[in-house]
């Protein structure tokens, strides 16, 4: 069985969700802003970004002392 490298699929996941970050960015109706329409393109723009950070941040695993 081949082993996946944890670096490579953050990677890619990161463009998924940047690839999703786009598409949400062309849904959004800039001429009102306001508009419940937008609601979800919203939600999709914060959540693209959010997995984005989280795919970029570092884990710190914790170590027990044996």
């Amino acid at each position: 069985m081949k082993k996946f490298n944890k670096r490579v699929i953050k990677n890619i996941l990161t463009v998924v969700f940047a690839v999703l970050f786009i598409f949400c960015l062309s849904l959004i109706d800039w001429n009102n802003l306001g508009s419940k329409n937008n609601s979800g393109a919203f939600f999709g723009v914060l959540s693209a970004v959010l997995f984005i950070i989280s795919m970029q941040v570092k884990n710190k695993e914790s170590k027990k002392d044996n």
